[in-house]
C-alpha cells in the first residue's frame, strides 16, 4: 500500500462518526496551546541552550502546536541526528518519541511505529508482530530499567499498535508503561490508552459472539455478561478521570469516551434484543419475548443512570478546560452523546459554543466541524435549510486548511451528509451528485481506510457502507438525462470503463451496478482489514467471462428490493421488488431461525442433529421452509424467467451483500422444482475479481488431504470423519497423478512442501470454520493442530502457480454469522485460488463423501464447468433422496435442503 508523504489522517472526525474518540488519547500529555505553563512533551534540559539539537527540538515542538506536523516531524528526525552526534541517548529517545507523535497526527502509523522501535534501539524496526512480541519479551525482562521518557514512549507505541490492529500487544506495551509512571503527571493518560485500548477488545470480543451466545446471554437476562467485554475499558475510564494527578484534559477525554461507550452499547444490544424477540415471537416462545424485554428494559436503565452520572460530570469538567483547539474538540464530542441520546436542544449551544470558540481562535479546522454537526443537528431539528447551509459551509473550508494537504476523511463525511440532506429536501441531482463525489472520496480512501485504522473494522458497515447503497438507491430512481449522467463520473482509478452505451437506462444502471461493485471489493477489503482484492483493469461484463451465464445482484434498499440483472450481449435489466428492509429481513430470518438457528429447537439442524430425528418434526420444517424458499424465489428469480429461458442461461452468478450471503441459492423454489434442478449455481463477491480462464481438465491432479480420525485440538474434540478415507480414495481414482495425505500425513509442512509440485486442486476434508472472528478460522490437521484461515491462505499463496480449485469438504460458516461467507470468498482470494467450494452448514461425512466422488467424476470431463459438476453432484443426492427418503412421512415432499444444499461454490464457476 502506498501512503503519500503528506498525509493527514483526521482520525478525529472519523473516529467520532464511528463512535471511538481515540485521537484525544494522544493530544493529553502534548503541548497543544501556547498558552499552557508547561508542555507535556518530554522536555530537553542541556545547560548549552544554544545548542543545534535543543534548538531543532525547540523549533520542532513550536511547528507542532501550529498544526505543521509535517515539518515537526522532519525537525526532531534532525534533532535526533543532532543528539546522536553528541552521544545523548536521552535527547535521541526523546526527539525521536515527538516525532513519532506528529507521525500519528499526519495518519503515518506504520511509520511511526518504526521511530518508536527507533527510539528503543531496535535494529532494522518493521514493526511485523513477531518483531513486537521480541521487543516486548526483551523489555519485560527489563521493567525495573524502564525510564520515564521510555514509558511515555511506550504509552505512544501502545497507541499506535491499537491503530494497527495490535490489540493484545498494544495492551501489553500500555501496562508496561503504567507500571513506570504510577506517581507521574502523565498515569491518568496511560489510562486513557489503556481504556481505549481495552474498549476496542471489549468491542471486538463482542462483534464476533456467536448468534447463539448472544441469544443465551438475552435468555439469561445477564446484565454483567452484556458488559463484560467492556468493564476493563469501564474500570480505566473511571480510574482515569479520577486519579489526583489527572489534567482537566485526560479527564473530559475518559468521561466523553466512557460516555460515548455507554451509548454505543446500549444502541447494540437493543438492536440484538429485538431482532430475538421478533424471531421468538414467530415459535409463540412467549416466556423468551417475556425474558428478552425485560433484559432490554434493566439495562437500558442501567446504562442510562450511568450516562446522566457521567452527563453531570462532564458538564463540569468542560467549563474548566482553557480555549484551546482540544477543548473545541471536547465540546463537539459532547454534543454528538447528546443528540444520539435525543438530547437535541442540549446539543446546540454546545455547539454554537464550539463554533464561536473556534472562530475566535481562528482555528479552521474546528470551525468545519463544528459547522458540520451542526448541520446535523439542524437536520435531526427538521431545520433542512439550515442543515443544508452549515454543510456546505464545513464543505467550503475542508480545502482550505493548512495540515497537509489531505482532508479525504473529513470531505466524505460532509459529502455524504449533504447528499442526505438534498434527497430529503427532494433535490435527487444534487443529492446524486453529492453522493458521487462522496463515493469517488472513499474509493481514493479505501486502502488506508483498512490500514490505518483497524479498530473501526466492524463500524464500515454502519458508516461506509450506507455511502455506497445510498448512491446506488437514487442513481436506481433515477430519471437523469444522458449529459447529465455524462457528468457523473464514477471513479475508481485501476478501472477503466471501455464499453459505454450512450442508451439512459444502461448508464443509469451501469454507474449503479458499479458502485455495488465496489461495494463488494471495499467490504472484502475491510473484512481483511488490508487491500487484498485486485481488481481487474477494465470493467469486467459476463460477455467476457461466460456466454451461457446470468449475473443477479439483488440489493434491500430501506423501502424496496431492487434487482439487476446482467445477460450476455444485453443491456441491464432490473426490477424493483415493493418490500422494504424489515420484511425482507424478516423472511431471511425466519429461514435461518427455521434451516440452521441452534437456538429454536424445531431448526432443521436441531431435528438432524439428533440421533433418532422425528420424523414429523422434519416434515413440518420442510413445510415451513419452502414457501420460504418459493417468496425468496419470487423475488430474485421470476421477474425475469422469460430472458432466461429466451437467452439459454445454463448458469446463474449471484452477487450477494447481507444476510443474503447466508442463503443457499440452489434451493430457491418454483413451487414444483428447487433452482438448482434448471440452473447451475454459483457466488462471486465481485465481477472485477474473476478472470476469464477456464479449466483444463487434462492438466488436473489434485492435493487431497484429509483426517478421519477422532481428533483433541486445546480441549475441543472433534468427532471422527469415517467417510473421509473413501473420499480421498475416490478422488486418487478420478485423477490418478494426485495425492493423498490422510490423518498424521497432513500437515502444515507437507501440504508446503507438496505445494511445490504444482497441484491445480487443493482438497482438505477435515473440520473447519469460517467466520468473522480471525481467532475462528481455522481447519484442523493430522497432527492435531488448527491452521488459521489467513496462514492457510498465506500457505496456498506460496504454490508457484495459483490454484484452479480449493475444496473444504468439511468446513462450515459460522451459524448465525451474516459476514462469514465473506471469510469463505476472501480465502479464494488470498490464497490466489480462482474457486472454492465449502458448505454453509455441517453435512453428514457419508453424504459429503458421495457428493464429492460425484463432482471428481464429472469434472474430469472434457469441457466440463466446476459449476456444473457441482449441480449434478448435488442432483445426484437429490434423486437419491427422492428414491430412498429418510422418512416415511416426507416421501411426497422435495428432499429437504438441509440435506444436499449446503455446497457452495464460491469465485469463477468455469
Amino acid at each position: 500500500m502506498i501512503i503519500k508523504k503528506y498525509r493527514r489522517l483526521v482520525v478525529f472526525i472519523l473516529l467520532v462518526l464511528f463512535g471511538l474518540v481515540l485521537t484525544f488519547s494522544i493530544s493529553a500529555w502534548m503541548n497543544i496551546s501556547r498558552a499552557k505553563a508547561k508542555s507535556d512533551i518530554p522536555e530537553f534540559t542541556i545547560e548549552n541552550s544554544s545548542n543545534r539539537a535543543l534548538q531543532l527540538a525547540r523549533e520542532g515542538q513550536q511547528r507542532y502546536n501550529v498544526g505543521r506536523f509535517d515539518e515537526a516531524a522532519q525537525l526532531w528526525e534532525e534533532a535526533a541526528k543532532a543528539y546522536k552526534q553528541m552521544g545523548d541517548r536521552e535527547g535521541i529517545s526523546k526527539s525521536l518519541i515527538n516525532r513519532s507523535q506528529a507521525l500519528q497526527d499526519l495518519g503515518l502509523y506504520p511509520k511511526a511505529c518504526k521511530t518508536l522501535l527507533e527510539a528503543f534501539a531496535v535494529k532494522n524496526p518493521s514493526c511485523n508482530q513477531e518483531q513486537i512480541e521480541n521487543f516486548l519479551t526483551n523489555l519485560s525482562q527489563q521493567k525495573n530499567s524502564i525510564s520515564q521518557t521510555q514509558a511515555v514512549g511506550l504509552r505512544s507505541l501502545g497507541e499506535v499498535l491499537r491503530r494497527q490492529g495490535l490489540l493484545k500487544q498494544s495492551k501489553k506495551v500500555l501496562q508496561l508503561s503504567l507500571s513506570v509512571l504510577k506517581e507521574s503527571p502523565e498515569f491518568s493518560a496511560v489510562l486513557l490508552s489503556l481504556g481505549n485500548t481495552e474498549r476496542a477488545i471489549g468491542k471486538q470480543i463482542r462483534d464476533r459472539w456467536d448468534y447463539e451466545v448472544v441469544s443465551e446471554i438475552i435468555d439469561r437476562k445477564s446484565q454483567e455478561s452484556a458488559l463484560a467485554p467492556y468493564q476493563q475499558a469501564f474500570n480505566n475510564y473511571v480510574q482515569a478521570a479520577t486519579v489526583t494527578s489527572a489534567s482537566p484534559i485526560s479527564k473530559i477525554q475518559a468521561q466523553l469516551n466512557h460516555l460515548n461507550l455507554l451509548l454505543e452499547i446500549g444502541k447494540w444490544w437493543e438492536a440484538q434484543t429485538n431482532r430475538r424477540i421478533a424471531s421468538w415471537s414467530k415459535f409463540d416462545e412467549s416466556k423468551l419475548v417475556e425474558r428478552a424485554k425485560d433484559f432490554l428494559s434493566q439495562l437500558k436503565v442501567k446504562l442510562s443512570q450511568d450516562a446522566q452520572v457521567l452527563q453531570s460530570q462532564i458538564e463540569s469538567t468542560l467549563a474548566t478546560l482553557p480555549l484551546n483547539r482540544t477543548a473545541i474538540y471536547a465540546q463537539i464530542n459532547f454534543a454528538q452523546g447528546l443528540m444520539q441520546s435525543k438530547q437535541i436542544d442540549k446539543a446546540e449551544p454546545i455547539l454554537n459554543s464550539a463554533l464561536q470558540k473556534a472562530l475566535s481562535l481562528q482555528d479552521k479546522r474546528s470551525e468545519t466541524y463544528a459547522l458540520g454537526y451542526l448541520g446535523k443537528l439542524y437536520q435531526q431539528q427538521g431545520r433542512l435549510n439550515r442543515a443544508v447551509e452549515m454543510t456546505r459551509q464545513a464543505l467550503i473550508l475542508v480545502p482550505g486548511q493548512n495540515i497537509t494537504g489531505d482532508t479525504r476523511e473529513i470531505t466524505y463525511v460532509w459529502q455524504a451528509q449533504l447528499g442526505n440532506l438534498l434527497r430529503e429536501q427532494g433535490d435527487t441531482k444534487g443529492a446524486i451528485a453529492a453522493y458521487t463525489a462522496a463515493f469517488n472520496t472513499l474509493q481514493s480512501l479505501r486502502n488506508d481506510l483498512n490500514a490505518n485504522n483497524r479498530d473501526i473494522q466492524f463500524d464500515f458497515l454502519q458508516e461506509v457502507k450506507p455511502v455506497y447503497l445510498e448512491l446506488a438507491d437514487l442513481l436506481l430512481k433515477s430519471e437523469l438525462s444522458p449529459s447529465e449522467l455524462s457528468t457523473l463520473v464514477v471513479s475508481n482509478p485501476k478501472v477503466t470503463q471501455d464499453k459505454v452505451d450512450a442508451n439512459k437506462p444502461q448508464n443509469r444502471l451501469e454507474l449503479a451496478r458499479r458502485v455495488i461493485e465496489s461495494l463488494q471489493l471495499a467490504e472484502l477489503d475491510n473484512f481483511f482489514q488490508d487491500p487484498c482484492s485486485e481488481e481487474t483493469n477494465v470493467a469486467v461484463q459476463i460477455d467476457d467471462l461466460d456466454p451461457q451465464a446470468a449475473v443477479i445482484y439483488p440489493i434491500v434498499f430501506k423501502n424496496r428490493l431492487e434487482v439487476i440483472l446482467s445477460l450476455p450481449e444485453k443491456r441491464l435489466q432490473k426490477v424493483a421488488i415493493p418490500v422494504n428492509e424489515e420484511q425482507v429481513n424478516d423472511v431471511l430470518d425466519r429461514l435461518y431461525d427455521n434451516l440452521d438457528n441452534v437456538t429454536v429447537n424445531t431448526s432443521a439442524r436441531n431435528i438432524l442433529s439428533t440421533s433418532n430425528p422425528d420424523p414429523q418434526e422434519l416434515k413440518e420444517n420442510t413445510q415451513r421452509v419452502l414457501p420460504i424458499f418459493e417468496q425468496l424465489y419470487n423475488w430474485l428469480i421470476q421477474p425475469f424467467e422469460t430472458e432466461l429461458n429466451a437467452d439459454k442461461i445454463k448458469t446463474l452468478v449471484f452477487v450477494l451483500n447481507g444476510r443474503l450471503q447466508k442463503v443457499p441459492m440452489a434451493a430457491l423454489y418454483d413451487g414444483q422444482k428447487y433452482l438448482i434442478e434448471k440452473y447451475s449455481v454459483a457466488l462471486v463477491p465481485s465481477l472485477q475479481l474473476i478472470d476469464s480462464k477456464i479449466l483444463k481438465q487434462k492438466q488436473l491432479k489434485v492435493l487431497a488431504a484429509g483426517v478421519s480420525e477422532q481428533i483433541k485440538v486445546e480441549e475441543e474434540v472433534f468427532p471422527a470423519l469415517t467417510n473421509v478415507p473413501k473420499e480421498l480414495n475416490e478422488i486418487k481414482e478420478a485423477f490418478p497423478s494426485s495425492l493423498k495425505l490422510l490423518n498424521q500425513e497432513f500437515t502444515a509442512k507437507t501440504i508446503q512442501n507438496q505445494l511445490k509440485s504444482n497441484f491445480p486442486v487443493v482438497h482438505l476434508a477435515t473440520h473447519g470454520l469460517f467466520s468473522s472472528n480471525p481467532e475462528k478460522n481455522f481447519i484442523i490437521t493430522g497432527d492435531g493442530k488448527s491452521i488459521s484461515i489467513n496462514e492457510l491462505s498465506a500457505l496456498l499463496s506460496e504454490a508457484e502457480e495459483n490454484l484452479e480449485l480449493l475444496v473444504l469438504s468439511a468446513c462450515e460458516t459460522a451459524t448465525g454469522d451474516e459476514r462469514a461467507v465473506l471469510g469463505l470468498a476472501g480465502t479464494a482470494v488470498r490464497s490466489g485460488a480462482r474457486s472454492t467450494i465449502a458448505t454453509l452448514w455441517p453435512v453428514g461425512d457419508a453424504s459429503t463423501a458421495e457428493v464429492m466422488s460425484k463432482f471428481y467424476q464429472d469434472l474430469k470431463k472434457p469441457g466440463e464447468k466446476k459449476s456444473d459438476a457441482l449441480r449434478m453432484a448435488q442432483l445426484s443426492l437429490i434423486e437419491a433422496l427422492k428414491a430412498k427418503p429418510p422418512f416415511e412421512e416426507i416421501k411426497t415432499l422435495p428432499p429437504h435442503p438441509y440435506y444436499w444444499a449446503s455446497y457452495v461454490l464460491v469465485g469463477n464457476w468455469q
